[in-house]
């Protein structure tokens, strides 16, 4: 059997020569405003390994990038100093070509004789040996004599 449906009288307030009510702007009961709510503490989460590993990939990418700028100072000096000694051989070539030029021997060899020089084939040569000491022979050296050498 289906539900037996219970009937509301609703009844409706109708003017007639009863007074009106007059209804205050603030209700008597409410004499304090709503209570604010805290908000919830929103907390972040830090890991400090990863802060950690963030600032030291971060200084080994600064040392990198000074390590690259130093390498490629050091590349262009030494491109500067290559080219400054092939300046160099070609004034030494240049400079010992003119000098084997302008040299003449025999003027030499004539200043030098009339000096008292002679040559290096008359010259008496006298040999002179020299034996080394001979070191006493050590026997071999244990761990313990090291250890006890090193303490002393």
């Amino acid at each position: 059997m289906a539900p037996r449906v219970e009937i509301q009288y609703v009844q409706f307030y109708t003017q007639g020569s009863a007074a009106k009510k007059v209804a205050p702007a603030v209700s008597p009961n409410t004499g304090s405003l709503p209570r604010m709510r805290r908000r919830k503490a929103q907390y972040i989460c830090i890991d400090p390994v990863a802060i950690l590993s963030i600032a030291v990939a971060a200084c080994l990418l600064i040392m990198m990038a000074v390590g690259m700028t130093r390498l490629s100072a050091e590349q262009e000096r030494t491109a500067t100093m290559e080219n400054y000694v092939q300046l160099l051989q070609q004034e030494n070539a240049m400079l010992q070509a003119e000098f084997d030029a302008e040299c003449d021997l025999e003027a030499i060899e004539k200043t030098a004789l009339a000096l008292g020089m002679i040559p290096a084939e008359e010259a008496q040569q006298t040999p002179i040996i020299v034996e080394a000491p001979q070191v006493p022979k050590v026997e071999s050296v244990t761990l313990w004599d090291r250890i006890g050498t090193f303490l002393s």
